[in-house]
């Protein structure tokens, strides 16, 4: 009768970590589904105020069972047969920038772009170009070339510390406005402007005129500003 007990108890006792071990993969993936959602709207959101693009709020994980992203902002559409216009070129460079900028940034967070997002981005991306390009391989060349461009600038100083500072507070908030949206990013690009201190060497002595020119040092800024 003990032994029986004691198995049953034993059975149990596996079928506990069996179930345990089928539910930690699960909320494993959501959570990394969830770092790649605050990734990928954090790199729309600080591209959006590079590119002087107005928004409203942001969002991850509010709909039911699915780690999603949700970005509130306003970006005008481009139309066809306008392909002479500088002014709509740069336009459309500037959107699709922010299209591609979500997908760059999951790459900081998670090491690849997994959300569901980045290819309805690279969609409406490709439909924008096509807006000023007059062949397709016109068209994947300038894809191509914004998507290394928005490679580079995500990787910048003053993009990456505001992504991941605003990624951060959005796995511990889930939702964020615009006012503290701006307030997040600027702290961050204020950080990453500040010039490393950099230690000086000491001034000769062996004459004045050694003198004067070891006193003639300029300092580089190591991440100037972005001017769009």
């Amino acid at each position: 009768m003990g032994s029986r007990r004691a198995s049953t108890r034993l059975a149990d006792a596996r079928e506990s970590a069996l179930t345990a071990t089928r539910r930690r993969p699960r909320a494993s993936r959501r959570q990394r589904r969830l770092r790649a959602a605050a990734f990928h709207e954090a790199g729309h959101a600080v591209a959006a105020h590079h590119l002087h693009v107005r928004l409203r709020r942001i969002s991850i994980g509010t709909d039911e069972g699915e780690a999603l992203g949700w970005l509130d902002l306003w970006l005008p559409h481009a139309t066809s047969g306008e392909a002479e216009n500088v002014q709509l070129a740069r336009a459309v460079e500037r959107d699709i920038i922010l299209l591609l900028a979500g997908a760059q940034a999951e790459r900081i967070g998670v090491g690849r772009s997994s959300c569901p997002a980045g290819g309805v981005d690279f969609y409406e991306a490709m439909r924008r170009a096509g807006s000023i390009c007059r062949t397709s391989e016109e068209m994947s060349a300038y894809l191509r070339w914004l998507q290394l461009r928005t490679h580079a600038l995500v990787e910048s100083p003053t993009w990456r510390q505001p992504i991941e500072r605003l990624a951060t507070r959005l796995l511990e908030r889930r939702q964020l406005g615009a006012r503290e949206i701006r307030a997040i990013i600027r702290a961050a690009i204020s950080g990453a402007q500040r010039p490393s201190s950099i230690r000086r060497p000491s001034r000769p002595r062996s004459s004045a005129a050694g003198s004067r020119r070891g006193s003639i040092e300029h300092s580089d800024n190591l991440h100037p500003r972005l001017h769009r």
